[in-house]
Formats: structure tokens, sequence, C-alpha cells
């Protein structure tokens, strides 16, 4: 389009775009970097018709944004995200949109002094294992739980809510962010094996928009409620972008597990295994600096859960 844009002289920069739902791995040095992020609504003209959120490097930096609101139409918008560290050879930037689809005029990335960082990037050198640790029936007591995984050094852990639970509760989903992943655990907690494909659809169309709509990113993994799992449960969960898992080891917390019981369930997580806990659960809460104790003691760290196949891998 030609149309002038507001706000900025290099109009052009801002005159095409990238829309949809779609990420980048962009090759970068490892290194600390600042990031721009460049947008203009071009299409919509009323507030509300198009949102979306952008992370980087795994983190949300733009949570549901709405280019009418900041801009207006044919308006320049301009992110700047600091600080941005990657140590693993890629820059990771996402666009998830939560109403019509996200948007992009381009970006551009700069190391954080202007020069080639040659710095060495943080790593844990005991790290001979990862294991997933995960918390389900969220957010119930989230400021305890993660409070006590910050004072642990338990992290990242995966989140799997429900979305009836998020209600009037959308800042726990963003404290859940802050040490490691949110993810899918249907919208109400009940047994889907006996659902169609469109009653499972609704499920989990709802929970994702609630999940979004709370400041995550749209959810990839989907763990349903009680393990169920069958064909059209997996067919569903993939058609929305998300694989379908639920664990290795069950911790019992659900079922009254003392916290000497789940720390020892933790205890026999393998490498890429992951483990069943609840964050409704008190002792699954007393049990988090045992657990930090005891995998730290044997070379074994938290990982992120893989999207491609629901295994832990390296932060």
């Amino acid at each position: 389009m030609t149309d002038d844009i507001s706000g900025v002289t290099e109009d052009t920069l801002f005159q095409s775009e990238r829309y949809g739902t779609y990420s980048y791995k962009v090759p970068v040095t490892a290194g600390t970097y600042t990031i721009k992020l460049h947008m203009a609504e071009l299409y919509w003209q009323v507030a509300g018709d198009r949102t979306f959120s952008v992370s980087v490097e795994g983190q949300v930096k733009l949570a549901n944004v709405d280019l009418i609101t900041q801009a207006g139409r044919f308006g320049a918008y301009t992110v700047i995200v600091p600080n941005v560290r990657v140590s693993d050879g890629a820059l990771d930037i996402a666009v998830d949109p939560s109403k019509d689809a996200g948007t992009l005029s381009g970006f551009a990335i700069y190391s954080a002094d202007g020069k080639l960082d040659t710095s060495t990037p943080p790593t844990n050198t005991n790290c001979k294992a990862y294991v997933g640790i995960t918390y389900d029936d969220g957010p119930v007591n989230t400021t305890a739980f993660v409070n006590a995984l910050k004072s642990a050094g338990l992290v990242p852990v995966t989140f799997f809510v429900n979305g009836t639970n998020i209600g009037s509760r959308p800042g726990a989903i963003k404290e859940m962010l802050t040490v490691g992943q949110v993810q899918s655990h249907a919208y109400t907690h009940v047994d889907m094996g006996s659902y169609s494909a469109a009653q499972v659809r609704s499920q989990l169309e709802q929970n994702n928009t609630a999940i979004v709509n709370a400041g995550a990113p749209k959810p990839t993994i989907f763990r349903p409620p009680y393990g169920t799992v069958n064909n059209t449960i997996r067919q569903v969960a993939s058609e929305l972008g998300m694989i379908t898992i639920t664990w290795d080891n069950d911790s019992q917390d659900w079922n009254g597990a003392a916290t000497t019981a789940i720390v020892s369930a933790n205890d026999r997580l393998q490498d890429g295994q992951v483990i069943l806990m609840h964050e409704n659960q008190t002792n699954s809460l007393s049990a988090i600096p045992q657990i930090a104790a005891k995998l730290k003691a044997k070379g074994f760290c938290p990982g992120k859960l893989d999207p491609k196949t629901g295994r832990a891998v390296a932060p």
C-alpha cells in the first residue's frame, strides 16, 4: 500500500506487513541484544478488530496489543525490547494472534553496545539431564508457588491451566510466565473420553482464548484432565496446533501423598521425563525446596517441554 504513515518519516518501512501466526529463528552470535519491533494497522479501522502478542526468546514482550488503540490506523508503532540474552545461536521471535491475525512490518536487531558481544553466556555446567516439572489445575495458589519456585531456583516449570480458574485472576498467568510456560488443561476439568470432536474442540478453543486473553502465548501442548486420551482428543488438539501429552511419573499429590513421597517421585525422573503435580496441593508447594536440592545434587535441571515431542529439553 502507499498510504502515508503517521509518526515517522520512513513510511515505506511500515507500508507492508507479514500477517498471521508465525515465528522467526534469526541466527546470531551468543550475546545480548536490543530488538525493535515495527508495526502498523493497515487494514482494520475499529479498535479491537485485531489483537495479538509477540514473544522474544519465549517471553511475552507485547501482550494483546491493539494497534488502533496504540497508534490509530496507518500509524507507526515501534516497541523496543532491551537486554535480550541469546546463548543457543538463534534469536526467537513469535507472533501469536488472539483476534484476526498478528502483524509485523519488520524488526531490527542490535547488539547491546553496537559491537560484537563475545562474553560467555551464563550456563549450568552441572546439567547432566533435563526433566519436566509440571503443575496442573491452576491458577489457584499461583503467587505462593511462583515465589517458592524462584526462591529454590526450580525453573523453568510448566503450568497446565483451566480457563475457568483464570476468571478474575488474569494476573496469575503473567506471574506463571516469570518462571516458565503456560499450556492447556482444557477449559473445565472434565473427563472428555466420551466427548464428540465438537465438544472437545469447544473445550480447547475456550481454554486457548482464556489463556491468550490473560497475556500468554497460544498453547502448543495439551494435557487432558485425568490423563484421558483417545484418537478424537489427539486429532482435535492437533488441528488446533497442540501436541497431546500426559506424564511419566505421577506424584500422587492429588491422592494425599506426603511431601516426602512427592520429593521421591521427582527423584525418580530420568532425562526428558515429565512429572505430574498440582498447583492446588499444599504438599507439592512444600516439596519445592527439596525437589530442587535433590535434582541439583545429581546434576539434573528443570527443562522446558518441547512442543514437538512433549519431552523435557534444555531451556
